[in-house]
């Protein structure tokens, strides 16, 4: 049954990253929509995450297309290949799937931000 659930999110997650690949003429992601850098008299120290706090890093991720459409992948992927393959019971093939999606998504949302200050 969690099968079809991973082979959706994965189809899912292939059908956003196609959306926002060739259909998005202008950006429209919550973190894109204040400036990572505001104080222009401050100069952006590589790797640094920009006017970004704690709370508002979790609260600007979690808003983020970007955030969804690689999370929602990771899970998909994680999951089908763990209880797809019976490595991993499925209760714990869901639970790591979630995480890895986390992370995920997490990961590829802060690369991208880091990479665009």
């Amino acid at each position: 049954m969690l099968i079809n659930l991973y082979i959706l999110s994965l189809v899912l997650g292939a059908v956003l990253l196609v959306i926002a690949l060739f259909f998005s003429d202008r950006r429209m992601d919550a973190d894109d929509q204040t400036r990572a850098h505001d104080d222009t008299t401050r100069p952006s120290q590589f790797g640094q995450l920009d006017g970004v706090t704690g709370g508002d890093y979790v609260v600007r991720t979690v808003r983020s297309r970007r955030f969804w459409t690689f999370a929602v992948s990771f899970f998909g992927m994680t999951g089908l290949v763990l209880d797809g393959l019976d490595v991993m019971s499925p209760l714990v093939a869901f639970l790591v799937a979630a995480a890895v999606g986390g992370v995920g998504g997490a990961g590829a949302s802060a690369a991208v931000r880091i990479g665009s200050s």
